[in-house]
């Protein structure tokens, strides 16, 4: 099993923690500001690591919105699921729907490696980046239109 952070939590990936992340419930919110500093986000495409229930991991390559005077970065829930629906409704049907979990991110040059090579899960916990903490935030008044 992985190494625990300082909060008790087991690490899955060998790679140290990255980004601070916002998986955002909110579908008529898309965060062009930062929910918690409020200067601009931009926008960074990364591999995304999803745990599927039950043990089907999938690598997506992904925009977020990031906050770099945050670390923040935020995923669109309704976009995650759509994208994960559309794959595995031809994959494996019997999937879709199920619980999920985003446990972080890779580099690109590994995501790569590992997409062309078909190489096995451990290389892809080898080359993984937890996350270094997942945050909620409330709706504010004016995040609604």
């Amino acid at each position: 099993m992985g190494k625990k952070d300082e909060k008790g939590i087991t690490q899955l990936g060998k790679q140290p923690p990255r980004y601070r992340f916002f998986l955002n419930p909110y579908q008529d919110a898309r965060f062009s500001k930062c929910p918690q500093c409020e200067n601009k986000t931009g926008q960074r495409k990364l591999p995304l690591f999803i745990y599927i229930d039950p043990k089907q991991p999938l690598l997506l390559n992904k925009p977020c919105r990031y906050c770099r005077h945050c670390d923040l970065l935020i995923a669109h829930q309704d976009e995650l699921e759509d994208v994960i629906a559309r794959v595995f409704t031809v994959l494996n049907p019997e999937i879709v729907g199920n619980k999920y979990l985003v446990v972080g991110t890779l580099d690109r040059a590994d995501w790569k490696r590992i997409d062309q090579n078909k190489l096995p899960i451990q290389d892809t916990i080898e080359a993984l980046h937890d996350f270094k903490d997942v945050v909620t935030f409330k709706p504010m008044w004016g995040w609604r239109r």
